[in-house]
Order: structure tokens, then C-alpha cells, then sequence
């Protein structure tokens, strides 16, 4: 009996008081003379009221937190917001010179982007204007993302660069791995770029690779042209493993492997029985 009065009070608390929703919107104001200001909105909505903080002039000396309340129609979507007070700022100026905004904003969806459009006024304490223009927000949750894509885009282009360079700042002795040998390097970049070949005369040597035991290669038969490989590596230690599958027509089985760590290049030799193994490990 206990059981089903629990069931039915987290039943109630759900469904009979309404759900809480959060939004998180990023963009400008625009005042009348066309200058922009940048905007941010951080609102929890239950009910139909509205309450949370604004950040204007974001990563400036005049950064400024203000509360936020107001009200949101549903069946409009449309919000009715003002700034009640400043919570932290980084300008000196006093604080009768702020200027506290009240909003008309209509929630739109365009191409499974959320935005927040509308109107604003400024008010001082006195009540008197100080400002006016509209209001142009995107939900912050798809900037993100796309911040996200542009950063890989740059990390991709910097490691195809690194790799395509052939001015290599500095390159270390070549390191021959044989059996159960244990090869230690400590790196900088947050991605592994590996290039593995047959630097003799192609014999049919075959390889496994993996890294952190994820298999890359599998029984693969070494060209005189790179095999290139690219691979984010993790916080710590990470493990590249190389075992040979085949000796070809001559014993060990011989690769040449290259690492390639921003302009720091490790050459490396292995020289393997059959199903024995090396181990190269990387500290990031």
C-alpha cells in the first residue's frame, strides 16, 4: 500500500505541477544605431513563469550578470522578460548608470534551430530611456556543436598539415623493436599519426595493429607505400601493439613504422617471429 502512495506522489509531482524547462539562447542586441551587443539568456520556465539571469558585453571589462523574471505564453510561445538587478559586474561604472531591459521575444524553429526573436527597452532606475533595438538569440546548445566541428576541422587540418610537412623540426634515431620489446614515448598532440610500410622488397609480411585494443589492421600485408593511419589517443597511457601474422618468404617479419607527433617524427623498425608481438607505448 506504502508502494502505490509513492507511485501516485511521483505521478502527482510530475504530471499535477507542471514540468521545468530550461533555455539557454546565445546571440546580440541591436541597438537603433545598429550597434550590436553581445547576449545571452539562461531561463528555467515552470508554469508559465520565467525566471533566471542575462550576461551582457560577454568577455569584456564590462561583462554584467543581471536577474531575470517574467512570463511565457504558451500558446503564443512568446515571453515577457525584464532585468530586476544586477547580480555581478565587472565595470566600474556606478550602478545607477545601468541600464536594465525589458523583452518581447517570440520562440521560432527554422531548420531544427531554435531562436529567440524580438523587441527590447531600457530603463534606468529613475524609469527614464536609455535604450531600445531588437533582440536576436539562437539556442546555445546548437553554437556549441558547431563550435565543436569547427575546432576538429582545425585540430584535422593542423595534423594534415603536420603530416604533409616535410620541414620535420626534429627527428629521433630509428628504434628497432623485436620480440616482446617495449618501446615508451611521451606526446604532445592530441592525436596519434602513424604511417607503417615495407621498406625492403615486398616478401608478404603481415601485420595486426591495434591501438589501445582497438584493431586497426587486420592480417595486413606491408607495401612499400605508407599505410597512414590517424588516431585520438587518450589522457594517459596508450597502447599500440604489433603482431606478426606472417613472416612472407623470409623470417622476421620486417616493418618500418613512423610516429609523428606534431613536428617530431619516431622512426621505428620491427623485426618479429611469427605471432610474436611488440608494444610501443604512448604517454599523452
Amino acid at each position: 500500500m506504502k508502494f502505490k502512495i509513492l507511485i501516485l506522489l511521483i505521478l502527482c509531482n510530475t504530471f499535477c505541477f507542471g514540468q521545468i524547462k530550461k533555455h539557454h539562447y546565445t546571440g546580440i542586441l541591436q541597438l537603433k544605431n545598429n550597434q550590436p551587443i553581445s547576449f545571452s539568456l539562461e531561463l528555467t520556465e515552470k508554469d508559465g513563469n520565467v525566471f533566471g539571469y542575462s550576461i551582457t558585453n560577454q568577455n569584456t571589462e564590462d561583462e554584467t550578470k543581471s536577474e531575470v523574471q517574467g512570463l511565457y505564453f504558451k500558446k503564443d510561445k512568446t515571453f515577457q522578460l525584464q532585468e530586476t538587478q544586477i547580480i555581478t559586474t565587472k565595470s566600474e561604472a556606478p550602478l545607477n548608470s545601468f541600464c536594465y531591459i525589458r523583452m518581447n521575444l517570440t520562440l521560432k524553429k527554422m531548420l531544427n534551430k531554435k531562436r529567440l526573436e524580438g523587441n527590447f527597452t531600457g530603463n534606468f532606475l529613475d524609469s527614464s530611456k536609455c535604450a531600445e533595438g531588437k533582440i536576436m538569440l539562437i539556442e546555445k546548445s546548437f553554437i556549441d556543436r558547431k563550435i565543436k566541428k569547427i575546432e576538429k576541422k582545425i585540430e584535422k587540418y593542423k595534423e594534415r598539415e603536420i603530416v604533409n610537412n616535410e620541414d620535420i623540426s626534429s627527428i629521433v634515431k630509428t628504434q628497432i623493436i623485436k620480440d616482446g620489446d617495449d618501446f615508451k614515448i611521451n606526446w604532445i598532440s592530441k592525436f596519434l599519426i602513424l604511417k607503417v610500410w615495407d621498406s625492403n622488397q615486398e616478401d608478404g609480411d603481415k601485420i595486426n595493429l591495434s591501438v589501445n585494443g582497438n584493431l586497426i589492421l587486420d592480417n595486413y600485408e606491408t607495401k612499400n607505400k605508407p599505410k597512414k593511419i590517424r588516431y585520438k589517443l587518450l589522457k594517459g597511457n596508450n597502447i599500440i601493439n604489433i603482431r606478426a601474422t606472417s613472416i612472407g618468404k623470409s623470417s622476421p617479419n620486417t616493418s618500418r613504422v613512423e610516429l609523428i607527433d606534431r613536428k617530431k617524427k619516431y622512426p621505428i623498425l620491427t623485426q618479429l617471429e611469427l605471432n610474436k608481438s611488440a608494444i610501443i607505448k604512448i604517454i599523452k
